[in-house]
C-alpha cells in the first residue's frame, strides 16, 4: 500500500531513471551468464538483445526438463513480468517526456511521463516502487532456475526454487 502523504522530490524521481537502467544492466548480465551456463560454448549466434535473451534462456530453462512444473511456472512467471518491464524501460529510455515531483501531500503523486508513438503513459512513484522491488530480486531467480535447470537431481533442482512459489510476493 503506498504511502499517501509521502512527498517525491524531483532528484528522487531522476534516480528512479538510473535505478531503471541499473535493474536491467544487472539483469542483462545475469541473462548472459545464465545463457553461456545452460549452452556451454554453444552459444547460439542469434543472442543479440535483451528480448532476444530472455526468449533463447527461457526456452533453455523449460527445455532441460518437462516435468517440472515449479520451474516452467516460475520461468513463465518472471518473463511475462520481464517482458511488460521492458516495455516500460524503453517507454523511459526512448520517450520520456517529463518528469512530475510530489512536494505537498495535496498534489498529484509524483511520476514519470513518457510516450513512444500512440503509447503514452503517466509511470507513478509507486508503480515505478512496485516493479523495483521484484526486479531487485530478479538475477538471483534467474541464477536459481538457471541453476535449477543445470541440476541432475530433479528432487535438489525443486528444493532449489521452492523459496520463489510466491515470486513476486
Amino acid at each position: 500500500m503506498p504511502d499517501t502523504d509521502q512527498t517525491i522530490t524531483f532528484d528522487q524521481m531522476k534516480g528512479t531513471i538510473g535505478s531503471l537502467l541499473y535493474l536491467w544492466s544487472g539483469i542483462e548480465k545475469s541473462l548472459n551468464v545464465a545463457i553461456e551456463n545452460l549452452h556451454g560454448e554453444n552459444v547460439p549466434r542469434s543472442v543479440h538483445g535483451i528480448s532476444r535473451s530472455i526468449d533463447v534462456w527461457s526456452l533453455a530453462i523449460k527445455q532441460t526438463d518437462q516435468t517440472s512444473t515449479l520451474r516452467a511456472d516460475l520461468c513463465d512467471r518472471l518473463v511475462k513480468m520481464l517482458k511488460e518491464a521492458l516495455v516500460i524501460r524503453n517507454l523511459v529510455c526512448h520517450g520520456l517526456i517529463g518528469i512530475s515531483a510530489r512536494l505537498h501531500i495535496d498534489d498529484p503523486e509524483a511520476h514519470l511521463k513518457v510516450q513512444l508513438g500512440d503509447d503514452m503513459r503517466l509511470l507513478t512513484w509507486h508503480q515505478l516502487d512496485e516493479m523495483f522491488s521484484w526486479m531487485s530480486r530478479t538475477r538471483w531467480l534467474i541464477r536459481d532456475l538457471t541453476e535449477a535447470a543445470i541440476q541432475n537431481d530433479p528432487q535438489r533442482a525443486n528444493d532449489r526454487l521452492l523459496s520463489w512459489v510466491n515470486f513476486p510476493e
